[in-house]
């Protein structure tokens, strides 16, 4: 029960060395290639909105859980903790968003002549955009770093005072969350398109956040697996990780549907534009987002077994994973990038660089503690969980 990663040598030169290859490919795609620097920055935005949300949507997951008293969580609760390790890591990948500030966002032009912009502008100005952007990672750092401290004390203690500790903590975190998690959403992706909004833009990024972090989790399990470790989590447990990835991309599903829908029926050129450009520009995309992201959680975890079987699950999650990074290539190509937009060696270079150092930090984080919390109130509860 005292079982403990080990981040090896070899697993950790492999993510070094993937960093690396995806930052030297990157710069030379840019230097070969000399893609628009619109596009060089949309890839900064993306993959950084893509791990940040992962790390967010763990700290979601964990909070919620604790606010209500779940007990079943508990013993794979290391794994979400040490995704929310890379939020540091975010925000300083975030601000060279401020490198990019023009190529992005067309009402950060100091030159903005546009009276629908200049009217957003006590909310679209580059100080208080960076403000807001300290406000929200501070905010997020903290709480969740409150979280880790009190399992921490728990691990060693195992006083009920730290328990009821890490439930205010995740109390004071979803409060925050559910404010910034639109906010920020807007600040750093609707913006693109400043003249187009949705009133639940924030909801539709929230649960993407929340469907990319529980696939990114039965990966990631199923990796620790693999490598002998997490004999402790069950079958229940990762069944459960199932119901919530299918239910959940089904919720996704039906946002995507109401937001589209309801701009295509109120044809009001401000906003079906925003649809009209990925609709007739990004035609496969457009439709493979809709397909890999619905289409394939659906009736891959539809039947009971195949939520039960965990090569099963982490395919069908791996595939939602390649869905998401689709879903924010929708979201913020076609207005940062547009007919310079596309899929190539700098996207999937550039990818590879993220996820070499998110997995870093990551596993680092995973190798420093115990992955079972011992002393958890609810740990008994979750070892003998039946689902």
């Amino acid at each position: 029960m005292d079982e403990q990663y080990t981040f090896t040598n070899r697993v950790r030169n492999i993510l070094v060395i993937a960093a690396i290859a995806g930052l030297l490919l990157s710069v030379a795609a840019i230097f070969i290639f000399e893609p628009d620097s619109s596009r060089i920055w949309a890839n900064v935005l993306l993959n950084n909105l893509l791990f940040l949300g992962i790390a967010l949507g763990a700290a979601f997951f964990l909070a919620v859980h604790r606010i209500a008293w779940s007990g079943w969580h508990t013993a794979l609760q290391r794994i979400p903790e040490a995704l929310t390790t890379f939020l540091p890591v975010a925000f300083l990948l975030m601000a060279l968003v401020y490198f990019g500030m023009g190529d992005l966002y067309h009402w950060s032009h100091a030159d903005l002549h546009d009276p629908v912009l200049e009217a957003k502008s006590a909310w679209l100005n580059l100080p208080f955009f960076f403000i807001r952007m300290v406000l929200y990672f501070a905010g997020w750092i903290v709480l969740t770093r409150g979280m880790r401290k009190q399992t921490d004390a728990l691990m060693d203690s195992g006083g009920i005072r730290f328990h009821n500790r890490r439930r205010i903590f995740a109390g004071l975190f979803l409060v925050f969350f559910a404010i910034t998690v639109s906010t920020s959403s807007w600040d750093w992706i609707m913006s693109i398109d400043a003249h187009w909004y949705s009133t639940i833009f924030g909801w539709y990024v929230f649960i993407g956040m929340f469907v990319t972090s529980l696939a990114f989790m039965i990966v990631l399990i199923w990796f620790l697996k693999r490598a002998g470790y997490l004999a402790f989590i069950r079958v229940d447990h990762m069944h459960d990780l199932g119901k919530l990835l299918f239910a959940f991309s089904i919720f996704w599903t039906y946002l995507w549907f109401s937001q589209y829908l309801l701009i295509w029926y109120g044809h009001i050129p401000e906003e079906t534009a925003y649809f009209i450009q990925r609709r007739e520009d990004f035609e496969l995309l457009f439709f493979l987002n809709l397909g890999l992201n619905f289409i394939v959680p659906f009736f891959g975890l539809m039947k009971l077994d195949l939520k039960k079987k965990l090569n099963w699950l982490a395919g069908v999650a791996g595939v939602v994973l390649i869905g998401h990074w689709i879903d924010y290539f929708q979201m913020i190509m076609p207005g940062a990038a547009g007919e310079h937009a596309g899929i190539g060696v700098l996207e999937i270079a550039m990818t590879l660089f993220y996820t070499g150092v998110f997995l870093f930090v990551v596993l680092r984080a995973l190798a420093s503690r115990p992955l079972l919390v011992k002393k958890d109130p609810f740990l008994e509860e979750s070892l003998h969980y039946e689902s």
